[in-house]
């Protein structure tokens, strides 16, 4: 491993809770919150979803929880394992809000990972499976880390689209983490390594510019969610110079800028850990919460980058 990351899963609930007051913004009703959050000069809570301020979401609660898994098993890592882990920290975050509707409803019906694997409809092709599969890089060689994100994927998101946009993440992160080569040549990595169908498939999102829209909540013009939110990561790893113009851009785009800039921060955090960041995204994340908040996505990352590094 040549760049340790100790505080990804830190970088991730920060960009998660700054961005959720920005997610499905409507315009121009929402332009002064908006100039207001890009200011960075505090968490705000969201007009329309009503999230707390400084409250992350799913995107990172679920991310602690593939995390957890990689630390606490070895492999081969089963799906078991995961939705037991996604059903605890469901249950640790005190039932979060940011979890789509149909997921909030099955989370709280369920009470083990067996339970879960049993009726949940796994047909999705949002954007689930990606925005957990950040922490998924660490593993050690390219073949394990496709296998665990497409295990993790097919719980929730068993559709190609679904798969593909976890691979795509997983080996963002392990590029990150793993080569020397500079961040925007990801794209150039995830061609060489994906699985051939992945690349004749979707294999646009890692070559292709990407126009400046939203990221939409609902397949848009037969382009899902999923394959959106990828090919916007892969932009930002390719154009941007800065974990605060990257977390601009995302909000400037709109749509579901929370997951966006959860995976982005993830990854790229790996290469600009020395940024100098505005103090309250640490200090004032949940609240300063013990069992959920800084000092416990601290230690999760410690422990995740220990075991392999």
């Amino acid at each position: 491993m040549r760049y340790r990351n100790d505080r990804m899963l830190l970088y991730i609930g920060m960009a998660d809770a700054l961005a959720a007051a920005t997610e499905y913004l409507e315009f121009p009703r929402d332009s002064e919150h908006r100039r207001r959050c890009l200011e960075m000069r505090s968490f705000h809570s969201n007009p329309i979803h009503a999230f707390v301020p400084g409250f992350y979401t799913d995107d990172t609660e679920m991310s602690v929880a593939n995390a957890r898994v990689l630390i606490e098993y070895s492999a081969p890592y089963s799906s078991l394992q995961f939705a037991d882990s996604y059903v605890r920290e469901f249950a640790r975050g005190g039932q979060r809000k940011g979890y789509s509707s149909r997921f909030h409803v099955l989370w709280r019906q369920v009470r083990s990972g067996s339970e879960l694997l049993a009726k949940i409809d796994p047909r999705s092709n949002r954007n689930g499976a990606a925005m957990r599969a950040t922490v998924i890089g660490v593993l050690k060689t390219v073949q394990e880390v496709l296998r665990v994100a497409e295990v993790q994927a097919r719980i929730s998101h068993n559709t190609p689209e679904g798969i593909f946009s976890a691979r795509v993440v997983a080996l963002l992160s392990h590029f990150a983490l793993y080569e020397n080569a500079a961040l925007e040549e990801g794209h150039t990595y995830c061609l060489d390594n994906l699985p051939r169908e992945d690349v004749a498939q979707f294999g646009y999102t890692l070559s292709q510019s990407r126009p400046a829209r939203p990221i939409k909540a609902y397949e848009h013009q037969g382009i899902s969610v999923a394959i959106e939110t990828v090919h916007a990561v892969v932009m930002l790893m390719r154009t941007s110079r800065s974990l605060l113009d990257m977390l601009r851009q995302i909000i400037r785009w709109g749509g579901d800028t929370d997951t966006v800039a959860a995976i982005a921060w993830g990854i790229a955090s790996t290469r600009l850990q020395d940024e100098q960041l505005p103090a309250f995204l640490e200090q004032e994340l949940e609240g300063g919460n013990a069992q959920t908040g800084p000092a416990y996505l601290r230690q999760i990352g410690y422990e995740l980058m220990a075991k392999f590094a």
